[in-house]
Order: C-alpha cells, then structure tokens, then sequence
C-alpha cells in the first residue's frame, strides 16, 4: 500500500508500506485516520513521531520500538 508522511525529515513523501507503524530514515510514522490525495490516489496518512527519531538523538528507548 502507499502511503504519505507527514511531519519530520519525511514531510511529503509517499513510499510503500502499512501496519499501525513505519520506519522511514531511522524515524518513526504512526498510521492516522487521516485520508489525502496525492498522485491520483488515496492515501493513508501517517504522522511523524519526533520523540522516536534517531537523527535527533532519539530512538533507542523502549517506547519507540
């Protein structure tokens, strides 16, 4: 499935995946209920988790894996 990203160093791309959870570049995406239109599809919006994010220090904690 593809999907869009919002937030974080991800802001804007849509890439391939699914799940409650997807890791782009080290960062963490939670899926919402949001819905958005992009390239003449639907896709499933999933927003940037900045507390899970290893390019800002941040990652290795319990709660983000």
């Amino acid at each position: 499935m593809r999907l869009l990203l919002r937030g974080g160093p991800g802001d804007g791309q849509v890439v391939t995946g699914g799940g409650e959870t997807v890791i782009w570049r080290a960062c963490l995406y939670e899926v919402t209920t949001e819905i958005a239109h992009r390239q003449g599809h639907d896709l499933r919006v999933y927003r940037h988790r900045p507390d899970c994010c290893e390019p800002h220090g941040r990652g290795a904690e319990d709660r983000c894996e």
